[in-house]
């Protein structure tokens, strides 16, 4: 063994070398209280040793480990969690979801996610009299506040891997990535190496004791003459350096921007409005009747009793409402019911981006003119590799004379080509209560195949009239999170909201180049 390999070697590396020629092999945690060495400076230590070929990882086990939640949290001090008191209220008689909501040991929206999970799971039912126990004996929740809330509570350490099939899956769904402020559980995955000294770095370590070798030339070394006698060591390029990450947007916030800027330079006016907003723009000025199963309380979210959202004014509502039950003065018959102005009034979290063209069609707009707005909405739906409960639209419409469902297939197309970067794309026939003739817009994706991009349509004279707007106005609204997908070549639409920053550091933050698409019949 060169005696230059003595003045290789790191104090770091020394120090976790003599631990593990003396006590190897060895946890990371042992290494770590054994050597005195902090976290990141034994992981650095391990790292520039395993490069060089004188430590090894001979194990490694990774350990799932549950904690409670802020939610869980609050459970736990509360002695029970809803879906138990629910149980327990509706085996003592009470049999609606209003009449348990009442009692505030937990919140609405608490109490409501409970009465979901309960359906699900089969342990309550909805009878002819109400909440019907179908299970008595409560199915999976009475294991979960025993196998998890108690040892917890006791400040025992969990791992997931102790839970049964059932109870393990419920925690994972309730331990979620993202809004871990709202989480019930949180689970965390640790992985534990084993190491060990390898042949090449005893010799080395046995070559270097004794020597006292100077890594950095400091001030007083200089001062004191030191250096005249000292031994350097000398720099390894061959070790990979410490990759530096500058700071950069979010890729899909830099996406957003790259729609919304391509939108303005084509001379688009933007519209913003609130995320919560009342039916009658979100629904009623869309002329989408109050029977439509779409306003179900299972698609929107509607917000507590008393929120209000600033009314439209008497003029407006009055037409909008004349267009629902007898079709105003726009020459159609309407949808033949009572107008509930008490409903239109209620407020939601916005469900789609098309009340922001409504309010801006209300709102004296340029005739002709071009608007847009890039939207977040909410709906109620099952998180897939296509679906979110909370996304993004991006809105637009164009009024004016002359305008017409050719202009309006023409700027699905740039939506298509040059936003998404979809080399493939396809107009199909739809319905929707506020336009006609309607179209949809779907694109195929190399992993994912073919799938909705969104909605448009020549706006109905029952949106307009009331409005004032007496041109022709086409509107669309497209979902940006799956034209997000084609741009920055994602396959799954939950790695737009990935935790993970490497995923992110490694996504493209804007398309590229501009494609040409294929048009497909």
């Amino acid at each position: 063994m060169s005696d230059t390999l003595a003045k290789d070697l790191h104090p770091l590396e020394k120090t976790l070398l003599s631990w593990l020629s003396s006590n190897g092999p060895g946890s990371d945690a042992d290494a770590v209280a054994g050597t005195g060495m902090g976290e990141s400076s034994y992981r650095r230590a391990l790292q520039w040793l395993l490069s060089r070929g004188m430590a090894s990882i001979l194990s490694t086990v990774k350990t799932v480990t549950v904690e409670l939640g802020p939610v869980g949290t609050a459970y736990a001090a509360k002695g029970t969690t809803p879906e138990l008191a629910l149980v327990d209220a509706a085996k003592s008689g009470v049999t609606t979801l209003p009449e348990i909501q009442k009692n505030d040991l937990f919140d609405r929206a608490q109490w409501g996610s409970a009465m979901g999970a309960l359906l699900k799971a089969g342990v309550l039912a909805r009878g002819d009299n109400g909440l019907v126990v179908v299970d008595q004996s409560g199915g999976v929740f009475p294991e979960i506040w025993n196998s998890v809330y108690r040892p917890l509570a006791e400040g025992k350490t969990l791992q997931l891997s102790s839970l049964s099939e059932a109870v393990a899956a419920e925690v994972q769904k309730r331990a979620p990535k993202r809004g871990k402020s709202r989480a019930e559980f949180t689970v965390t995955e640790t992985a534990e190496h084993i190491i060990d000294i390898t042949v090449f770095g005893r010799e080395a370590l046995e070559s270097a004791r004794g020597s006292n070798t100077i890594g950095i030339l400091t001030r007083e070394i200089l001062a004191s003459g030191q250096w005249k006698n000292g031994s350097f060591r000398r720099y390894q390029v061959d070790i990979p350096p410490s990759r530096i990450h500058i700071g950069r947007f979010h890729p899909y916030a830099m996406f957003l921007d790259t729609v919304r800027d391509k939108l303005q330079a084509m001379g688009f006016q933007e519209m913003k409005g609130s995320l919560a907003e009342n039916e009658f723009w979100n629904n009623d000025a869309l002329f989408m009747p109050q029977f439509h199963p779409a306003r179900d309380i299972h698609d929107a979210y509607y917000l507590e009793d008393g929120v209000q959202v600033e009314p439209p004014s008497a003029d407006t509502g009055e037409r909008v409402r004349a267009a629902h039950e007898n079709g105003g003065n726009t020459g159609g018959r309407g949808w033949e019911y009572t107008f509930d102005w008490e409903r239109s009034l209620k407020a939601i979290m916005r469900s789609q981006g098309t009340a922001l063209s409504a309010r801006a069609l209300g709102s004296r707009p340029d005739i002709p003119g071009k608007y847009f707005g890039i939207a977040k909405c909410f709906r109620y739906d099952q998180v897939d590799a296509t679906h979110l409960p909370d996304f993004f639209q991006v809105e637009g419409i164009v009024l004016g004379e002359g305008i017409n469902m050719k202009h309006l297939l023409g700027l699905l197309k740039l939506f298509a080509t040059e936003v998404a970067g979809a080399t493939q794309y396809k107009f199909v026939p739809a319905y929707f209560p506020f336009t006609e003739p309607s179209v949809e817009l779907h694109v195929k994706h190399p992993t994912l195949g073919w799938f909705e991009m969104g909605g448009a349509g020549l706006f109905r004279r029952e949106v307009c009239d009331p409005l004032g707007v007496d041109v022709p106005v086409i509107a669309w609204g497209l979902g940006l999170d799956r034209m997000a997908l084609l741009a920055l070549d994602l396959s799954d639409i939950r790695d737009l909201l990935s935790p993970d920053l490497s995923k992110l550091r490694e996504m493209k933050s804007t398309p590229e180049k501009l494609l040409g698409g294929e048009v497909n019949a």
